[in-house]
């Protein structure tokens, strides 16, 4: 009922609805489908999701995955990091963001570049999740559908 059109082809469109998991108000991971188990009743995700937990249905597109490459750079930038000619971003996306991007998935570099300053190199590559620390920086996770940015640069003291 809420996929419409893509239930199906599923689980190949489930990455187009991915699942947050949620920490009180706030999303705490994002996990992406991979398959489903008529039989069983069951769904397995690329990530662990623990019983009882409090999920929300996601539907990316296009323009949330650039937006939400940008609020990757954003964080650097709030870091209060010297952005400089000697810098270095390391952009590891999920391969499930380029899958719902298609041709356009290079928009989300050129987003990411934008922010960080056209001086600034880029490199990267696609993964199957992204292992990063949580919006408090307590511990990392697995993240699904997420970009993760490294981003080193020389500073003069």
């Amino acid at each position: 009922m809420y996929i419409g059109y893509y239930a199906n082809q599923l689980p190949a469109s489930g990455l187009n609805f991915p699942f947050a998991i949620m920490d009180e108000k706030n999303v705490n991971v994002i996990r992406t489908l991979l398959a489903i188990n008529e039989k069983e009743n069951s769904l397995t995700f690329a990530g662990n999701i623990k019983e009882g937990s409090t999920v929300r249905f996601l539907k990316s597109d296009h323009d949330r995955l650039v937006l939400g490459a940008s609020e990757a750079a954003r964080q650097i930038l709030q870091k209060d990091v010297n952005i400089n000619d000697k810098a270095l971003a390391i952009c590891v996306s999920c391969v499930g963001r380029k899958l719902v991007m298609e041709s356009q998935v290079s928009d989300e570099v050129f987003a990411v570049q934008r922010l960080l300053g056209m001086q600034t190199g880029i490199t990267g590559f696609y993964s199957n999740g992204e292992i990063c620390s949580g919006e408090d920086d307590s511990h990392s996770l697995l993240h699904n559908q997420t970009m993760t940015i490294a981003y080193l640069s020389e500073h003069n003291a």
